[in-house]
């Protein structure tokens, strides 16, 4: 069984908030280790972009994770925004509902 792999990249921070490219595999492992890291970015402010075009898997618990992420912005009155969203992963977060609370970058 392999090792499964997650990395963020910081691609922009600015007075508006902070980009981030998320690339590899988004599962139950890689959740636990970088939801902290992305809790840190939401809370400095701004609003967060996520860019996804580089995920190549994404399970329920990424897609929890997201949820997550967004309502801690909420309540700072910044936004989480998901860009270069996978096929898959935008059906999926249309069958289970996420796409009505989170704000993708499909168009």
């Amino acid at each position: 069984m392999g090792r499964t792999m997650i990395a963020l990249r910081t691609v922009v921070r600015d007075e508006y908030g902070a980009g981030v490219a998320v690339v590899g595999e988004l599962d139950v492992h890689t959740v636990a280790a970088v939801e902290p890291r992305l809790a840190r970015v939401a809370d400095g402010g701004g609003d967060v972009v996520l860019d996804l075009s580089g995920l190549a898997f994404c399970d329920t618990s990424g897609i929890d994770m997201f949820l997550r992420l967004h309502r801690r912005c909420a309540r700072t009155g910044a936004r989480l925004l998901l860009q270069g969203v996978p096929p898959l992963l935008a059906k999926s977060l249309r069958v289970v509902g996420a796409d009505r609370e989170l704000y993708c970058g499909w168009w």
